[in-house]
């Protein structure tokens, strides 16, 4: 089956850096605000790895001791009925992240949330999932298997593109899986130089033979830009 498409959507700075102080400062507003506002233009389903979703979308600590595994086992499972104008992937391969609520508020939408997990997430995490009614895929025995989640994602969800906001880890991984198809950048006017800092993409260090190419370009009113690439086949 046809699997959703994926297209890298980040904000970062001048010299490429995904984090740092310029980011929020007054003088990148329009293009912070321009990156929230093309999200679900480009795509009706946002996606992160863990680390992002615990940090911005999901940050509570579920105490797994309450939820019973009994008769859960490792596949997927799909609330009936479930049905949302626009979905939150998490990328999240142990069952870290702790929902509050079966949705993440970003970008004016609350967007539905949906796990994907391996084996090696606890089968009360699981059931903790079921109680708060968030879908789950497991693809993967102790590492996901992106291809498997995007047709999955497509044949459940009817999603048909992802946008994927990192991080860089989570970037990189698809990038060495052959996995992205377009990559938007939306560059603030500033230089963070901060070599602590990641890039969009961590392939720990591995050169990934793909040639993307620039097929859009837009100028911001602050002075950033937004480009668009496409992987040259």
């Amino acid at each position: 089956m046809e699997r959703a498409k994926v297209i890298i959507h980040m904000y970062e700075s001048i010299d490429g850096k995904i984090d740092g102080d310029w980011d929020g400062l007054p003088g990148d507003k329009a293009s912070g605000d321009y990156y929230d506002d093309i999200l679900f233009k480009i795509s009706n389903a946002n996606a992160n790895g863990t680390n992002t979703i615990v940090m911005y979308a999901a940050p509570g600590d579920p105490d797994l001791s309450q939820y019973d595994p009994a008769g859960i086992d490792y596949q997927d499972w799909i609330p009936a009925g479930i049905s949302a104008a626009t979905w939150d992937i998490s990328f999240d391969r142990r069952g870290r992240a702790g929902w509050e609520k079966n949705y993440f508020d970003y970008a004016g939408k609350k967007s539905r949330a949906i796990e994907g997990v391996t084996k090696l997430a606890d089968r009360r995490y699981l059931a903790f999932l079921r109680a708060m009614e968030i879908p789950y895929l497991v693809c993967g025995d102790d590492q996901i298997n992106f291809a498997s989640v995007l047709v999955k994602l497509r044949q459940y969800f009817g999603i048909k593109k992802v946008a994927l906001g990192g991080g860089a880890l989570i970037n990189g991984a698809f990038l060495k899986a052959g996995l992205v198809d377009e990559i938007s950048l939306v560059m603030a006017p500033y230089i963070s130089g901060d070599t602590s800092k990641k890039g969009t993409f961590d392939t720990r260090q591995v050169f990934v033979n793909q040639r993307f190419k620039v097929v859009q370009t837009k100028l911001l009113g602050d002075g950033g830009i937004h480009l668009l690439f496409a992987k040259d086949n």
